[in-house]
């Protein structure tokens, strides 16, 4: 049974929401303090915690931070009475799952957890295509451009609505070509190609699905355009090279992640790309060479590094692209 962890120092909204959840079969628990949820998450891990913002002994980015450590697996929603995109982005950007303004539509509330759960169980399934230990593979990062100045005049469900068409058409691209996203950040994502059982032509792979989110995000921006004066582009970088594969969780969930200096360099890569482009380096690019075209963008400097590297903008795919098994039609 999914056990959700309800903390809020208000009784009559935290009864309320545990009742709504007990009768989904939900097993709910129940903290009224932000030390009360410290020893709870100490103690039985949750796969979900929802804790209010603010609070008067502490606030919901403490409880955050403390799951993190004790149950990493499960995820944060975090409920604000306040609602504004700049406290949302600082949890996301803290590792928060979601955000809901307090007291709102808790239909909709309720249909968020659902889908936090697919995901997690969604996640335990695209991990199982990566091996644990030293692997080679791609990494990809991609994040929405001046997110926080983009959304800043949207209210938290407008901002979260356009957010949600972005995130959801990177995963999708990312999915389409045999990937695993293994974060969502906030505006962005992180993902893996390649691994113990995954495509062995995983540089390919990660730039064809750049460029399938680019279009992507391109027809979304193109219809908000259409309703609105928003101009919505991402930022993609990408890099291949030798990781180490490790999960972070516990018998409740697995989240695979990659750590080592090839991660590194895709963050850069993504950081230095202009919006609406996607940059790779050239260790990527000796390896998908036969599947994008590309064009030189000089040398980057990588913090770490004793040399600069050189770069490349992702174009176009070329015509023949490598068939992926189990991938979606266009």
């Amino acid at each position: 049974m999914v056990t959700i962890l309800i903390v809020d120092d208000e009784p009559s909204a935290r009864t309320t929401m545990a009742i709504l959840l007990r009768q989904r079969g939900y097993r709910v628990r129940e903290a009224d303090s932000v030390p009360a949820a410290l020893r709870a998450l100490a103690g039985d891990p949750p796969e979900i915690v929802l804790t209010d913002l603010r609070m008067p002994d502490g606030g919901g980015l403490e409880v955050l931070r403390a799951a993190k450590v004790h149950c990493p697996a499960a995820d944060v929603i975090l409920l604000t009475a306040y609602a504004g995109w700049e406290s949302a982005k600082e949890a996301m950007r803290l590792g928060a799952s979601d955000y809901f303004e307090k007291g709102h539509d808790p239909d909709g509330l309720l249909r968020r957890i659902e889908r936090t759960l697919e995901e997690q169980a969604r996640r335990r399934g695209q991990g199982a295509t990566l091996g644990e230990g030293r692997t080679f593979l791609t990494v990809l990062f991609a994040d929405l451009r001046g997110s926080l100045e983009l959304l800043a005049g949207y209210d938290l469900e407008g901002a979260r609505a356009v957010l949600d068409g972005v995130l959801e058409r990177m995963m999708e691209a990312v999915r389409h070509y045999g990937g695993t996203v293994n974060q969502v950040m906030g505006d962005g994502i992180m993902a893996l190609f390649g691994g113990a059982r995954g495509p062995s032509d995983h540089a390919a792979h990660g730039c064809l699905a750049a460029v399938r989110m680019q279009a992507a995000v391109s027809r979304y921006a193109d219809a908000l355009r259409r309703t609105g004066d928003m101009d919505v582009r991402i930022r993609v970088g990408l890099n291949s090279g030798e990781v180490i594969v490790r999960v972070i969780g516990s018998d409740l969930g697995r989240d695979y992640t990659a750590v080592g200096q090839a991660t590194h360099i895709a963050a850069r890569m993504e950081q230095l790309a202009r919006p609406g482009t996607t940059l790779i380096t050239e260790d990527t690019m000796r390896l998908a060479r036969a599947t994008i075209v590309t064009r030189p963008m000089g040398r980057a400097v990588v913090k770490g590094l004793s040399e600069p590297l050189e770069t490349f903008e992702v174009v176009a795919a070329r015509a023949a692209t490598p068939r992926v098994l189990g991938a979606t039609p266009a």
